[in-house]
């Protein structure tokens, strides 16, 4: 039972991560991804969501160059 707990709760952590990357890729600020995540924490989504908007300057760079 707890492998099968811990198997879950990853999964819901994944969802959780998951969908603070789209709503960051985009363009939705820390309060609306707070919103809809749930966190009470900013500190976590300026994590999560600064990797999705890293990957977007990126893109966005790499467009310029096109």
């Amino acid at each position: 039972m707890s492998a099968e707990r811990n198997r879950l709760d990853l999964f819901d952590h994944a969802l959780r991560y998951r969908g603070v990357m789209e709503l960051a890729s985009a363009g939705c600020d820390d309060d609306e991804i707070a919103s809809y995540s749930g966190h009470s924490s900013k500190d976590m989504i300026r994590k999560y969501a600064g990797q999705a908007r890293k990957m977007m300057r990126a893109q966005q760079a790499w467009e310029k160059l096109q």
